[in-house]
Parts: structure tokens; sequence; C-alpha cells
């Protein structure tokens, strides 16, 4: 028995591999790099009130690496960047118009996708791994947030860390 295929994080890994197979041929489509889409996704998350920071927080990547991110899209015009009207120095960020009719284009794409890997499995099981997911989701979220909290002491104690994920 191969012990990584038969995991939970085995059998995450591949799905995510498989769906962002899926998504290419919509993205190439919609003139979508898999990255500006993760970036327009988690904007349209926030509600179109996320800092740039909080916005890289969720991709799990640095601010600095964002606002190249951020200048390609905005350059585009599929985000917009605003002042922040409750501090100055903050940018909040928004999809435009034409950044929500590409996400859109890639998830209705996604979507169709979703309807076939579930063809011949009952609704009743595919609500039962959705709610083990979304359990499985709290669990690793939380986790995360609290080895990122652990994180942020070790280096205010002068200790270097690594991500949970990383392997020596």
């Amino acid at each position: 028995m191969d012990e990584v295929r038969e995991s939970l994080s085995g059998q995450a890994g591949l799905l995510c591999e498989l769906l962002t197979a899926a998504m290419e041929p919509k993205l190439e489509d919609s003139g979508v790099s898999l990255g500006t889409f993760e970036l327009l996704s988690a904007v349209h998350a926030s509600g179109g009130k996320a800092t740039q920071i909080e916005v890289a927080r969720r991709l799990g990547i640095t601010p600095p690496s964002l606002s190249e991110s951020v200048k390609g899209a905005a350059s585009r015009n599929l985000i917009e960047q605003h002042i922040d009207s409750d501090d100055g120095r903050r940018k909040i960020l928004k999809l435009t118009p034409l950044g929500r009719k590409a996400m859109h284009f890639v998830i209705k794409g996604v979507n169709n996708a979703e309807i076939r890997m579930v063809d011949g499995i009952e609704a009743s099981q595919i609500a039962v791994v959705i709610d083990v997911l979304k359990r499985v989701n709290r669990n690793l979220a939380r986790i995360v947030h609290e080895e990122s909290k652990s994180k942020g002491a070790k280096k205010s104690s002068g200790q270097s860390s690594r991500r949970a994920y990383e392997t020596d």
C-alpha cells in the first residue's frame, strides 16, 4: 500500500492537481494565469474589503511578491486599488467588472468539471464528503493559525522557523 496515495493529504493533493489541470483550458481561454486567478479569487472572497497584506496572507505569499501580481492585474484592468478610508497607509483591492467576468468564466468551467467528476456518486455521499472536508479545513486552518502565531513568537525571540509543511 502506498501510504501517501492512501492518505487524506495524498488524495487532497491529487485532487488539487487534477482540478488545476481541468482549469487550464478555461484559464487559457480567459487569458488569465493560475496565479492571477488565485489573486482574483482571494480578492473576491474578501468581499472587496481586504488589504493587500490580508490578500498576501491568504495566498501564502509575501506582500512584496503580491505587489508585483497586483501591478500586473491592475494594468490589465482586472483589479483596482483604493486607499483605505480608515487608514490611508493601506490599499484595498477590488475586482473590476472585467476581473469578475474573467473569474466567473473560469469558475463556470470548474463547475462543469465538478459535475462530471461526481457523476455516478450519490448526492448523500457527496454531502458527507463536503462536510468532512469542511471540518478538515477548519482544523487545518486552526493549526496554520496557531503555528503562524508560534512562528511570530519564535522570530521575536530570535529563533528561526519554517512553515509546517516544508520538509528538511
